[in-house]
């Protein structure tokens, strides 16, 4: 059993520094603002159908690149930003990887807190999955292949999906085969005393019921859990913690601690062919 860390008996300021990615590297914004540009160069060269409508809210749209050739695996991307910030448009740059090695690529959006709650938030996320599943054709998608990856916040919205409960649905079989954790927070004990509680706003019972560290596993897809070397050291425990939850209920994952990354830097890789992480993430999808 991984030991629980007392979130409460922390001091504030090693809080702040442990999970506050935007304290931690000062520099961010730069980082932000270089991911947005190369992103809305690739929305501008590589074809695709953009802010999709899946669900009614503002927020609730997605953009899907058709893969190549018919029945391909999808994989499907849930941007960081502690729910509360961010959107499918700094992340366009992973795409072009990942379709040339046969994917179909979907970003989604979704509403942000404090607009809706965590809890809103999270069934947003499988309204999401419901569609791409139920419109894989129009993208050359296979709806029994979904490939889930997402980073920091989405990470824990891709692991929430994986220990859904799916049985009510009319699916065949599970068709969600491998998930990437990207970078990712799984127990959501520090989060009320963050100064992102502000916007997150979670409630009493809300840490138990969202942490997937705290909830039984349903799924038993293939994961692989990356975090930065150069994260916080209790940032970067949250995917060890997690990753011996997974192999602890022999479910196959893969623990990556990809040296020189922080918070930002790290899904820049994904950009890069060659890179590490994406050569694993390629080899999920195509597992």
């Amino acid at each position: 059993m991984v030991p629980k860390v007392d979130f409460a008996a922390l001091p504030n300021e090693t809080l702040n520094s442990q999970f506050m990615p935007r304290i931690a590297v000062p520099d961010h914004e730069s980082w932000l603002a270089d991911d947005f540009s190369s992103s809305a160069a690739v929305r501008a060269r590589v074809p695709g159908r953009l802010n999709v409508p899946y669900g009614p809210g503002p927020r609730q749209v997605m953009d899907i690149f058709p893969a190549a050739r018919p029945d391909a695996p999808i994989l499907i991307w849930f941007h960081g930003g502690y729910w509360r910030a961010l959107s499918k448009d700094y992340y366009t740059s992973i795409a072009p990887p990942l379709l040339a090695a046969g994917a179909a690529v979907v970003l989604v959006d979704y509403d942000l807190c404090p607009q809706v709650t965590l809890t809103a938030l999270l069934d947003e996320t499988r309204a999401a999955l419901r569609w791409v599943r139920d419109h894989a054709a129009e993208m050359r998608g296979d709806p029994d292949r979904l490939i889930l990856a997402g980073n920091s916040a989405g990470a824990h919205i891709c692991a929430m999906a994986l220990q859904f409960d799916w049985s009510h649905e009319n699916w065949p079989v599970d068709p969600i085969r491998a998930a990437a954790l990207i970078t990712g927070i799984y127990d959501l004990g520090p989060v009320p005393l963050l100064p992102v509680q502000q916007e997150v706003q979670l409630a009493p019972g809300d840490v138990a019921r969202l942490s997937p560290m705290s909830l039984p596993l349903r799924s038993r897809a293939r994961c692989l859990v990356a975090v930065g070397g150069d994260e916080p050291d209790l940032w970067i425990a949250q995917s060890q913690d997690y990753h011996t939850k997974l192999t602890a209920a022999a479910i196959a994952s893969q623990l990556m601690v990809v040296p020189s990354r922080h918070h930002f830097s790290i899904t820049r890789d994904l950009a890069d062919a060659t890179a590490t992480l994406t050569r694993a993430l390629i080899d999920l999808l195509q597992s």
